[in-house]
């Protein structure tokens, strides 16, 4: 008869950092080590033997919220120590307004109300110069009450940061929809580590940061599957917490971000505003990286409206701006802008957008070249994403060159590198653009016909 799970196991300070970090291949090597069997941690945590054994041997990540809240419920495990909180919302003033823009100083209510975007980018400017508005609230997530701790700790802080990490990875490679519902989840309960208890200010600064990052993320991910609304509320709540310890790094990068969302929804005038607003910040804190990622979006912004010469100048300055920076000062979510194959990359997409233009097409040919070589720079475990973006430019470039064969088949290789395991509405989506500029060409290459028909396959899948 297999032994009990004890409840004090989980007291201890090894097991309480494994908790905290949501490594599950750790927590069931433990209780492997207890006796337990893969069939007996399986059966308790409602999994398989084998998908259990493969959890506990790393071959599988967990990270999907009802999974974590599964195996807490089976191994009864207190959710707060894996920040998980609590189901339902226990305050009884759930649905009323905090009095104070200090986020999880009370719950935010939930609207279903669509966000005003013009009136967000005043919102986000006042912010961006250091005068949160009052009202911030109305633009904020949604928080449900959880138990936490007594005491904030060092652990905490940590955990925080670690558990963004793993998701900005995931994100990276299966995209915004593989890992979203496991980062709001863990979000909800994290944020309100700031009503605990904490006479070390450094300590409190720190999770500020760490909680700014984390909203900064969970944006992006949201942006990525397609739910633009619940992007610019966590992009809102990144900005106040940035704002509140005058972290001007993470301010630029989350204007910077916000102006993507407005660049994906064919805002480009609007986009250009937002990415005015980061470069500030990017001066302010001393970080050339994140005045690069402003300046080459906001070259894309101008050439999505034709502007040549304004796009050709901020990429010229992106690239000075790249040059100067240093990899060692660089914070870990602009790390990707150092990389070759991602400058290569941002210039495919703006002189593929400028090659749009009847006007500008002779930029085909040089966009399928900067395609092309960031292709070959990039690495497929860590950046599949980005493989399949570089992958969608080449083809169009190939196709408004005239390039048919080409672009027939790195059309098919986009669409195939997006059936594997991509969770990603913006990846869909430049895949439709690819195949409106692709149609008209069917018949002069069977790729881009077979592009049009995995396309399709995509579009069914559930």
């Amino acid at each position: 008869m297999q032994k009990p799970v004890l409840p004090e196991w989980w007291e201890q300070e090894e097991l309480r950092r494994i908790l905290h970090a949501r490594d599950i291949a750790a927590l069931f090597t433990y209780l492997k080590g207890r006796s337990f069997s893969w069939s007996a941690i399986g059966d308790l945590t409602g999994h398989q033997a084998s998908r259990a054994r493969a959890i506990g041997e790393g071959r599988r990540r967990v990270t999907e919220y009802d999974v974590l809240l599964r195996i807490c419920i089976g191994l009864q495990i207190p959710r707060h120590y894996m920040g998980l909180g609590t189901n339902h919302v226990t305050s009884p003033d759930a649905g009323t307004a905090p009095a104070s823009w200090e986020p999880g100083a009370d719950l935010v209510p939930v609207t279903a109300e669509p966000i005003d975007v013009q009136g967000l980018l005043g919102v986000v400017a006042s912010i961006s110069v250091g005068a949160v508005p009052a009202d911030v609230t109305q633009w904020l997530p949604a928080a449900h009450h959880v138990v936490l701790p007594d005491r904030l700790t060092p652990d905490d802080v940590t955990a925080v940061a670690e558990t963004t990490a793993v998701h900005r990875h995931m994100d990276a490679v299966t995209g915004g929809g593989a890992c979203l519902p496991s980062a709001l989840g863990y979000a909800n309960w994290a944020t309100q580590l700031l009503q605990v208890p904490c006479t070390d200010d450094h300590l409190t600064q720190q999770l500020r940061i760490v909680l700014a990052a984390l909203h900064n993320l969970i944006g992006w991910l949201a942006h990525d599957t397609g739910n633009h609304d619940l992007a610019r509320r966590h992009l809102v709540q990144s900005l106040v917490l940035a704002r509140g310890c005058d972290h001007y790094q993470l301010l630029a990068n989350t204007l910077y971000r916000l102006g993507r969302v407005s660049l994906h929804e064919d805002e480009p005038e609007l986009a250009l505003r937002q990415f005015g607003l980061s470069q500030p910040a990017a001066q302010e804190g001393g970080c050339h990286t994140s005045a690069a990622i402003s300046l080459a979006n906001h070259a894309w912004a101008n050439a999505l409206l034709g502007r040549a010469d304004l796009a050709r100048d901020s990429l010229t300055r992106a690239a000075t701006e790249r040059d100067l920076a240093d990899p060692a000062t660089t914070p870990e979510w602009a790390q990707f802008a150092l990389a070759g194959a991602d400058a290569y990359g941002i210039n495919a997409v703006v002189h593929t957008a400028l090659a749009e233009h009847p006007d500008h097409r002779h930029y085909a040919e040089q966009a399928l070249h900067e395609a092309e070589q960031a292709i070959a720079l990039r690495d497929p475990a860590r950046e599949r994403r980005s493989l399949v973006f570089d992958t969608i430019s080449a083809g169009a470039a190939g196709i408004l060159a005239g390039e048919f064969a080409g672009a027939g088949r790195y059309s098919v290789t986009a669409a195939q590198l997006a059936r594997t395991g991509m969770r990603s509405a913006r990846v869909l989506d430049r895949l439709d653009h690819l195949w409106q500029l692709a149609s008209p060409h069917v018949d002069a290459d069977p790729g881009l016909a077979e592009f049009g028909r995995l396309l399709r396959d995509l579009h069914a899948r559930p």
